[in-house]
């Protein structure tokens, strides 16, 4: 009895370190690694990134790297019209006392490109959650990908 025990228990400490983890825990991959957005910063630890310093980290995720170029086009496109939307306020100002209907067209352009520059804004956020979701994905599950 006392053999079998000796055998069984040298048994579990040869083959413990055979089920033993070799390299990073997964624990420690999402507490540094993981990248998340909070209101309009991002982070990736406990550091803090910038929407330029972020397209370093789709090196790893190509469909999220893809997804993150999206949100960088529609987030520029959203910039520009913003932009627009501005000079044709201030336009609508400048002339809505000499010709009233030259200042509220000026007015209306106003709203409608400020309406394009929401949604292009709010394209570039979706888009770049799921790039951000994505490449999560990717950094944590590695062998996963499609």
């Amino acid at each position: 009895m006392k053999a079998a025990f000796f055998f069984i228990l040298v048994n579990f400490y040869l083959t413990g370190g055979l089920n033993a983890q070799s390299g990073d825990s997964l624990y420690k991959k999402y507490s540094t690694g993981l990248i998340y957005r909070m209101g309009s910063s991002i982070k990736k630890g406990s550091d803090k990134i910038s929407f330029q310093e972020l397209s370093r980290e789709f090196s790893m995720s190509d469909l999220g790297l893809d997804q993150y170029i999206l949100a960088k086009r529609k987030r520029k496109i959203g910039t520009i019209f913003s932009f627009i939307s501005i000079a044709s306020g201030i336009a609508s100002i400048a002339t809505i006392r000499s010709n009233r209907n030259l200042g509220f067209g000026f007015l209306g352009g106003q709203y409608m490109t400020m309406m394009v520059s929401m949604a292009n804004r709010r394209a570039s956020m979706q888009h770049l959650d799921r790039a951000i979701w994505i490449r999560n994905k990717d950094y944590l599950f590695p062998d996963r990908r499609p």
